[in-house]
């Protein structure tokens, strides 16, 4: 079984494009799964730009997006299905072994002490 990684693909710049464009390279170059996380309609549009035969890349959809100017503390409160907490929650599951966020640090770093706790 390869190893599954939950990426939040509405965080970074350029989101959806570069994060999916991104996941697909990854997802072959290096024979892993992908779980991109975020609008299912803008990403299954992206996906549809790339050859992804054979390749395991799965959609877990959400609406709510941090964006990089949002306090992450109070977004984090206010959006509790935000691609990026989803992400979190694959991770806190065992369903994914790791994340890629590319969008708000404190966001990210936010959602994965409380979704997963400290070392």
């Amino acid at each position: 079984m390869p190893i599954r990684i939950a990426v939040d693909a509405m965080g970074g710049d350029y989101a959806p494009l570069e994060i999916v464009k991104g996941a697909v390279e990854a997802a072959k170059e290096y024979n892993i799964a992908i779980q991109l996380v975020g609008n299912e309609v803008q990403i299954k549009e992206e996906l549809a730009k790339y050859d992804t035969t054979g390749l395991d890349i799965g959609i877990t959809h959400t609406d709510e997006v941090i964006e990089m100017g949002e306090a992450p503390a109070k977004a984090l409160r206010a959006k509790k299905k935000a691609s990026v907490v989803l992400a979190v929650e694959s991770v806190a599951k065992g369903e994914s072994q790791g994340l890629v966020a590319a969008g708000s640090t404190g966001a990210a770093m936010a959602a994965s002490l409380f979704g997963l706790g400290r070392l």
